[in-house]
């Protein structure tokens, strides 16, 4: 069996998996829950004194495609249940019940603190740091309290607000702080250097998910609380998140925790050869069960062993490298593939390579012919062939075009090796 232990801001974790701040960490039998799934770490619920988002709509989540969702496919999952539903005073005794079941099982408890002003941030620090392993200032939910005419998520798009907050919080806790940074905060990189430069921030949280709006075309009515902030997550944005994953870890110091669409082992895989060395895990969880968490760290453990890695540390950050630049790519003056119909017996001619073809170099005579000429090497009509009977090739050689990425082939995802 491989070895899963991975190192976060200068704390030893049994393995990278992470139970999200949300609906999963609510209160302290979920929390135990996720403990006993074999999470490496939880991070309770952030707590708020405001009273109105203590108390949730009703009903409170929408699920896009729950069929999907179900079976490991595409989804979304719009919410607006957030913060902690209990005063920060109370919910504080909620988590310390729980720091003894997390010690017995070498689980760590990250911390969630978010303020309406500094003082709070301050407060809040002082509350849960010991409680905490690590602490985890959210600036990125869109429901917190204002803090010089802005509200939670903007933070993140405000770097000097949020260098003031990390250097708040810090006068009062000596625990590793992680920035959690909103999706929609802007150039994401350049805020985590420009906090990395203060020495006070061991690591940032990529990402928040996004606000969204969602409306029922029948009456024209928004859904759910009928705002325009609830928040908007799935599978889709793991490529986001991702990209600022990677591009962090290119350019900063900073320990990356992975968030923002993970859905399963092969998503948390993806992250941590980005340069994430944890994951935090929510919507699936909420959607399939706290198994997900057990199923994702034993996943995690079989892609390890079918590709004979010895510990989670040989994959972090191996895609780094073989990132390129835009002038790097080569470009079809240079290398310009073209398709073929590689076994003409598997070719049903239904005409779909056809329809999608834009520069016009593909007709459908019983079987679909490729005309090289016009032919760009783009690749769409061989992924959308639904018998994979078109095929791209350069100088010969056959050119991939399908790839066993995070999310792998449809309804592979919880496909485990």
């Amino acid at each position: 069996m491989a070895d899963l232990s991975m190192k976060f801001c200068g704390v030893n974790f049994k393995n990278p998996v992470v139970a999200a701040s949300a609906t999963p960490t609510r209160d302290e039998e979920c929390m135990i829950e996720c403990i006993k799934a074999g999470c490496g770490a939880i991070v309770p619920k952030t707590p708020s004194p405001a009273y109105l988002e203590q108390v949730y709509p009703s009903p409170c989540y929408y699920v896009m495609y729950p069929e999907e969702a179900r079976r490991g496919g595409w989804y979304s999952l719009y919410s607006s249940a957030f913060l902690a539903e209990w005063p920060p005073e109370e919910y504080l005794e909620i988590v310390k019940k729980v720091r003894p079941v997390a010690e017995e099982h070498d689980c760590r408890i990250i911390g969630s603190v978010m303020g309406g002003n500094l003082d709070d941030w301050k407060k809040f620090t002082e509350m849960y740091a010991p409680v905490s392993d690590v602490l985890e200032l959210n600036m990125a939910c869109p429901f917190g309290g204002e803090l010089e005419g802005t509200k939670g998520n903007l933070i993140s798009g405000n770097p000097e607000l949020a260098l003031k907050v990390v250097e708040a919080v810090r006068e009062y806790t000596d625990l590793p702080l992680v920035a959690k940074l909103s999706a929609e905060g802007g150039d994401l990189e350049a805020l985590s250097k420009h906090l990395a430069k203060s020495g006070k921030l061991a690591g940032v949280h990529l990402t928040h998910r996004f606000g969204g709006l969602e409306i029922d075309i029948e009456t024209g009515k928004p859904i759910l609380s009928g705002t325009a902030s609830n928040g908007y997550g799935g599978p889709w944005m793991a490529p986001i998140s991702r990209k600022w994953c990677a591009r962090v870890a290119m350019s900063t110091n900073l320990d990356i925790n992975g968030g923002g669409g993970i859905d399963n082992w092969r998503d948390s895989v993806a992250f941590i050869m980005a340069g994430a060395s944890i994951v935090q895990i929510c919507a699936s969880a909420m959607l399939r069960g706290f198994k997900v968490y057990r199923e994702t760290v034993e996943g995690i453990n079989s892609f390890l062993d079918a590709h004979n890695y010895k510990s989670l540390s040989e994959i972090k950050g191996m895609s780094l490298p073989l990132i390129k630049s835009a002038d790097e790519v080569p470009r079809t003056d240079t290398a310009k593939a073209d398709a073929k119909v590689y076994d003409p017996d598997q070719c049903i001619g239904c005409g779909i390579c056809e329809e999608v073809c834009f520069h016009h170099a593909i007709t459908v005579n019983q079987i679909a012919e490729m005309d090289p000429a016009k032919c760009s090497g783009c690749g769409l009509c061989s992924q959308m062939c639904p018998e994979k009977a078109i095929r791209l090739y350069l100088h010969g050689e056959e050119v991939p075009v399908f790839w066993e990425g995070a999310r792998g082939h449809m309804y592979e995802a919880g496909r485990k090796y």
